[in-house]
């Protein structure tokens, strides 16, 4: 009895039945260490939730999109553009008169770092857009003309007295002298209403506000950096927007008038602006970039603070066909600066034509001047006050031999980058394109028109130029070009040249 008792018992254990089925109280269990047990949370605090982990945030993005290489932020706050551009050309020239140039007075020759720039840009909110850059080219030579001992003298503004020392040059010294490029801030709250404070490109000219990766020629044309827009870039603030389908745009701005990376030299500002139409923007086809612009430029320069020179009127290797510095009748050196009033008008065109495409730009400038003697700039000592005046213009048409304009996109105004990351993807593709371009310009100085009389070597007179350029460009997406430009200049009676050809070639990587 007892053993079939046992039997029972033990199967009922095997079977996993509890002690009680059998009408016995279970065991106690073993003690377990406190220690081994972590102990139980408080009571959450009246009023606070109690702690629940966040998901792991989305890993940030980066990549390339539609002509872009960006990083952003999981949520999209914050992006950053990756930026850059080496650009390396090969200048020849040929001519009557080219060898008996003085040093420093020829055009460039031989193979040059024409820019080697680092950019960087960036979206906040997608609201607010910003870019900063600097140029580490072009390198240049200090004291071509070998003098190795000079006058370093100062002037007494108020006698005219004058004291010198003797110093000494290096010869053909290398200088890179890096500095900034675009450097802004711009909010944007509407396509209609944008205010941009910073360092940028001038708005006046449809050529001065595009990119110099994508300009048809190496150079800008004649008229443009020469009368247009010397400085390209200027420091200041600019309100500026455009219809959400493209078909107007406007800017005006107010900027310092001493060019890029200068401050106000006299508390005086100067006033730019530009606006253009697309008459067909709301069509289908290549005629809906079709535009028409028109700009303006004006301001004034105190001639008691404003001390530097007229630009020089160049080539597009830099030859200097009419210079702000001459020899007068008494061996002085004699400057040529700009003082009061300051004006230029532009008007522009730009008609696309399936393969073709024409470009067209008309500006008047008329540019208040006087006369100091080197080391009166900024004297009461005002030799003469004149004037350079006249006009300029281009017509430029282009073929697109291989590929189409959607290569480099349509002309660009400066607006600031932000990359749509819902529009399709775009195939990457070459593309051959052939340019020719015509250009005048018809200046007229006249040294001693608003007060004074001329020297017997003042360069009053006119400055007549016309030239002729053809260009070819290989590109691999807009991010490589190969290029090969010819250009034909027919001078000024007063230039040292007659006539000058020049062979140009780029080899470029943008991004």
């Amino acid at each position: 009895m007892v053993v079939r008792f046992s039997l029972v018992a033990s199967l009922a254990v095997a079977l996993g039945l509890s002690s009680t089925a059998f009408g016995q109280e279970p065991p106690p269990p073993p003690p377990t260490a406190t220690w081994l047990l972590s102990p139980p949370p408080p009571p959450p605090s009246p009023g606070i939730p109690p702690y629940v982990p966040s998901p792991p945030l989305e890993a940030w993005h980066s990549g390339y999109h539609n002509g872009n290489f960006y990083v952003r932020s999981s949520d999209d706050v914050f992006r950053l553009y990756v930026q850059g551009r080496v650009h390396v050309d090969y200048y020849e020239a040929f001519g009557p008169g080219l060898d008996e140039l003085p040093p420093g007075g020829a055009p460039a020759h031989g193979f040059t770092l024409r820019r080697a720039r680092l950019e960087l840009g960036g979206e906040f909110f997608q609201r607010w857009q910003w870019q900063v850059g600097a140029e580490f080219a072009p390198s240049a030579d200090d004291n071509v003309a070998a003098n190795t001992e000079s006058l370093a003298c100062k002037i007494s503004g108020t006698s005219g007295a004058q004291t010198c020392t003797p110093q000494e040059n290096a010869v053909d010294n290398p200088t890179v002298k890096p500095a900034p490029t675009d450097a802004f801030v711009n909010f944007a709250p509407s396509p209609w209403a944008n205010v941009q404070v910073g360092q940028f490109y001038l708005p006046f000219t449809l050529e001065n506000r595009i990119s110099d990766n994508t300009t048809a020629f190496l150079e800008r044309a004649l008229v443009i950096r020469n009368i247009g827009v010397p400085s390209q870039r200027d420091i200041g603030a600019m309100f500026w927007g455009e219809s959400p389908d493209r078909v107007l745009y406007y800017t005006v701005g107010i900027f310092n008038g001493d060019g890029p990376n200068r401050p106000n030299a006299d508390s005086r500002y100067d006033i730019a602006g530009r606006a253009f139409v697309r008459p067909m923007a709301r069509s289908e086809g290549m005629l809906k970039w079709a535009e028409i612009g028109a700009s303006v430029h004006g301001g004034s320069r105190d001639p008691s603070k404003v001390g530097y020179d007229m630009p020089s009127l160049t080539t597009s290797e830099g030859y200097a066909f009419w210079k702000p510095t001459y020899t007068d009748s008494q061996g002085r050196l004699i400057h040529i600066l700009p003082s009061s009033t300051q004006q230029a008008y532009g008007a522009d065109v730009y008609v696309p034509l399936g393969r073709f495409d024409f470009t067209g730009e008309l500006v008047y400038a008329d540019y208040q001047t006087r006369e100091a003697v080197d080391g009166y700039q900024l004297s009461p000592f005002t030799e003469r006050l004149g004037a350079l005046q006249g006009w300029g213009y281009y017509a430029q048409l282009g073929f697109w031999a291989l590929g189409d304009q959607d290569i480099l996109g349509y002309p660009s105004y400066g607006r600031p980058i932000h990359v749509d990351l819902g529009k399709p993807a775009q195939p990457a593709r070459h593309g051959v394109q052939l340019v020719a371009r015509v250009e005048q310009l018809g200046l007229e100085y006249k040294g001693a028109s608003r007060s004074g009389t001329d020297d017997s070597k003042t360069p009053s007179g006119s400055v007549d130029v016309t030239s002729f350029t053809l260009g070819a460009n290989y590109w691999a997406t807009r991010h490589l070009r190969v290029s090969l430009n010819y250009a034909y200049y027919d001078l000024p009676t007063r230039a040292t040249l007659s006539t000058l050809h020049e062979l140009s070639a780029r080899a470029g990587v943008q991004f």
